[in-house]
């Protein structure tokens, strides 16, 4: 069972030496290849340098190769996860036997329900995974928890109707379904916390909107009551000992797209190890988290000048954990925001992993499908590569021996996994043919752990200049904007061609057909059953791996295919055929790499450029035939339109359960005249795109423009039918108004005739507030910097934030309006967190009027300010 691994045995307070001899001769019994054991506090040798374990079993956390074993992803565990083994006749998995108290999630599997935010989704799975727990996003028989706001979506009826047998030889586990909240309190408390408060109710008893950034009425309720079950005492937390983050200033980037319940979750977490939240970016901020790679807030924390550390939540879950401060630039690779593109040359590649477990499986896999590529559990002949760790197993001997083409080459190249570090470090598709990726042993140049390579500070600098580039010349929006789903050619600074030009890494790959294949579970486990039948494309409009490659190796379908896509002139008329493959392919960086291979090979080279030539040449002649001479220099017709030629301008709130838009999605939608946007600061929406009637910050902020709310089925159904000209006419967008798709809209709404409402608007929309001015709190729901963005697209005057602690006097400076012809002082207040404030502002401020946010919303629904009797506090 155990053989091919090293263990080292850790002799400690609570394992003695003589339980540490047992345990030796018991692995020795499974066929372990080498045992050492040491004492706890012995320093004289270190086994991680040079590395010689595969496994640690111990009772403690104090030993020196401790920190350099959790970097290298070695598994550590206690001694019950040997007799767990042997007990079941297989590996187990070694999570659950983690001796470190920060890991307080170890036994939890975690999945979550679908109809939760996507961006809530991930992160909740990064954090139940930094604090030692599982996780997968399928129903399994090992999952314990599912993460749910309700019982009406398919995973909360499946794991409610699992009926228990402890009579079955593999009984299935009782799956508690649980609110988010529990997740954010268990981190924030640093134990896992009973789950009964926190059961989500079989019947809908509590009404829960669970879309970003609703947390009025019910939802209100539902937060009060689950903060208020949190325990008092905080003395068993394993982690508050942390100071690093004392009076260090963070700023979230929104591409995380948290719900404004997670994100008060994960504000409440950072201030509890003495954070501070701030709602803008400034050269002030110390701690920068994001997720990508782009944004104006994530340049301006790159910038030479700048004091701000940039990283991502992993990084500060791992300092959380660890208590030791290491910089992101200095620690596991993943710790750092990533590029937002995939790698041009990872597109398509179906990757297998094989002999790596735990930990570093599940971190390989990961660094796949951030760069792009498909990561497989079983290997297949339609696999581009197999990460292999040593030189054994059935998938390397199927990788190896089995599957080779008419030259005898494999079809399946195997590397180790420093091929993908190193991939993902430089952020492209290197040479897998390097003698250092093709090492599987102790030789010279291969380093046998996971996790030791470091982000390139020079890749990291040639990134950041190609986007301040970009940014200036105005190529590319944002990053995270969804306004322009189309990009302009970069344009690169010489000091990254220089580079560019010094590397030969990418070698050109053979065209191979995708088939499906039929899956089974297990490592090493080799399918050689195909399907006969060819994928469906897939659903974003990437190309499969045949078309991938087509720009390489096949002839261009038009002239214009040598047109320059910025001026539209003709680059390459007149020039040899050789020229012309060159500049072709120098055009973009993958293609550069494909073509420095291809030209080490005359006959590749030849025939690359015979064919190129020809169908340039038989192409012009035909388009001559057919309409006369055509000049090459012609510029093609632009594509791109103006706002003004756009029918719909839409924006769409939740609708994560609907419909997830691509950026090819986004393009195939601007050509009949629909502009998806993103950010409302930008351009102004005439359509709202949205389920049901909500509270977000995009919906209510939308209501001061648009005309029209539409369900989001439109969108689908437009998408399927994109290539018709006439799709707009075929759907009507009246007949997807929301109060036609959805019954209780015009009740949820408050009115009788939702498009009347809409369409009979006062004629200077965004005025619903305006001449008011509003003292608001800071305890509102969603923060006073939503709150206000709100009001003021409704025409808000002015607006004062009053801090929920402030001792309200006579004397306190506060804002006055009039109301109707009545003069009054407005503070717009929580009814449940500001008791307090509340009466002390109606007893020292004269004539004053306290109101709750729902007064707010209820008259931006109803496009005129409501009667405030009923919403008084």
């Amino acid at each position: 069972m155990f053989k091919g691994s090293t263990f080292l045995i850790i002799v400690s307070s609570g394992l003695t030496k003589k339980q540490a001899d047992a345990l030796h001769e018991t692995l020795t019994l499974y066929n372990a290849e080498d045992v050492f054991v040491k004492e706890s506090g012995d320093k004289s040798c270190n086994f991680l340098s040079p590395p010689l374990i595969t496994h640690i079993i111990t009772l403690t956390v104090d030993f020196i190769e401790y920190n350099q074993a959790l970097k290298s992803m070695i598994p550590i565990t206690t001694p019950d996860w040997i007799h767990a083994c042997i007990s079941e006749n297989k590996l187990q998995s070694s999570k659950p036997y983690n001796p470190n108290p920060a890991f307080f999630m170890k036994k939890c599997f975690i999945c979550c329900a679908d109809n939760l935010p996507h961006g809530d989704k991930d992160l909740l799975y990064e954090t139940i995974k930094a604090f030692g727990g599982n996780y997968t996003d399928v129903l399994t028989k090992y999952t314990t928890h599912l993460i749910a706001m309700d019982m009406t979506n398919e995973k909360s009826l499946l794991a409610g109707s699992l009926i228990q047998d402890e009579t079955s030889r593999d009984p299935v586990k009782d799956i508690k379904i649980v609110y988010p909240h529990w997740i954010d309190h268990c981190i924030r408390m640093g134990q896992q916390l009973d789950e009964t408060k926190y059961l989500v109710p079989d019947t809908d008893l509590i009404h829960i909107d669970n879309d970003d950034g609703d947390e009025g009425g019910d939802g209100e309720n539902l937060d009060t009551l689950l903060n208020d079950s949190l325990p008092s005492d905080t003395n068993n937390d394993p982690c508050e000992s942390v100071d690093f983050f004392n009076r260090k200033q963070f700023y979230i980037s929104s591409d995380f797209n948290l719900s404004q319940r997670l994100s008060n979750a994960v504000k409440a977490l950072i201030e509890k190890y003495g954070g501070i939240i701030k709602s803008t970016f400034d050269e002030d901020t110390d701690i920068y988290l994001g997720r990508y790679r782009s944004g104006e807030s994530y340049r301006k924390s790159c910038q030479k000048n700048s004091r701000t550390i940039v990283a991502n939540f992993q990084w500060f879950y791992s300092i959380v954990i660890n208590k030791c401060w290491v910089s992101p630039l200095d620690s596991n690779i993943l710790y750092y925001p990533v590029p937002i593109e995939p790698i041009q040359g990872f597109k398509n590649l179906n990757i297998s992993i094989t002999n790596y477990s735990g930990d570093a499986r599940a971190y390989l896999s990961k660094l796949i499908i951030l760069m792009g590529g498909s990561f497989t559990r079983t290997l297949t002949k339609d696999n581009d590569y197999l990460v292999c760790a040593k030189a054994e197993g059935k998938k390397y001997e199927a990788a190896k021996g089995r599957w080779l083409n008419s030259w005898g080459e494999c079809d399946v190249k195997v590397v180790n996994h420093l091929w993908l570090e190193d991939c993902f470090v430089k952020w492209a598709k290197l040479d897998d043919s390097d003698e250092r990726y093709t090492n599987f042993g102790s030789s010279v140049g291969m380093e046998p752990l996971v996790g030791r390579v470091l982000l390139d500070k020079e890749v990291l600098k040639e990134q950041l200049e190609i986007q301040n580039l970009t940014n200036e010349t105005g190529n590319i929006d944002d990053s995270m904007s969804e306004d322009e789903s189309t990009q302009s050619r970069r344009l690169l600074p010489s000091s990254v061609m220089s580079n560019i030009n010094k590397e030969s890494t990418t070698s050109l790959s053979k065209t191979k057909s995708s088939t499906t294949t039929s899956h089974k579970s297990g490592d090493d486990m080799v399918s050689t059953v195909s399907s006969p039948q060819a994928p469906p494309p897939p659903m974003d409009g990437t190309p499969n791996k045949s078309e991938a490659m087509s720009d390489l190796v096949s002839p261009p379908k038009t002239p214009n295919d040598f047109a320059d896509p910025i001026s539209g002139s003709g680059r390459y008329g007149g020039r040899s055929a050789a020229k012309k493959a060159a500049a072709k392919l120098h055009d973009n960086m993958s293609d550069l790499n494909a073509y420095q291979e291809m030209s080490k090979s005359t006959r590749k080279m030849k025939h690359y450029m015979d064919e190129l030539e020809k169908a340039t040449m038989s192409k012009k002649k035909q388009l001559d035939d057919n309409t006369g001479t055509v000049n090459e220099t012609t510029p093609p017709e632009s594509k791109k339109q103006r706002t003004e030629e756009y029918e719909i301008i839409a924006i769409l709130t939740g609708c994560e359960s609907n419909i997830e838009l691509s950026r090819n999605n986004c393009a195939k939608l601007q050509s009949v005249g629909i502009k998806i946007i993103n950010d409302l600061s930008k351009l102004k929406p005439n359509t709202l795109i949205a389920p049901k009637i909500l509270r977000t910050e995009k919906f209510l902020r939308s209501l001061s423009t648009v005309d029209k709310i539409i369900h989001p089925s439109f969108i689908v159904d437009v998408l399927a039918n994109v290539e018709n000209e006439n799709v707009l006419k075929q759907y009507k967008i009246q007949d997807y108004s929301l109060d036609k798709m959805n019954p209780t809209a015009n009740s949820d709404l408050g009115v009788t005739d939702l498009q009347s409402l809409l369409s009979n608007k006062t004629s200077s929309p965004g005025s619903l507030f305006a001449d008011i001015e509003l003292n608001l709190s800071s305890n509102l729901n969603g923060g006073v910097e939503v709150i206000s963005r709100i009001l003021k697209d409704h025409g808000l005057k002015n607006f004062k934030e009053i801090k929920a602690s402030s001792v309200i006097s006579k004397k306190t400076p506060v804002l006055k309006c009039r109301l109707g012809n009545t003069p009054t002082t407005i503070l717009i207040a929580n009814k449940t967190k500001d008791v307090k404030l509340i009466n002390s502002f109606k007893k020292s401020i004269g004539n004053s009027l306290v109101l709750d946010w729902d007064w707010c919303v209820k008259s931006i629904f109803a496009m005129h300010l409501q009667e405030v009797d009923d919403h008084k506090l």
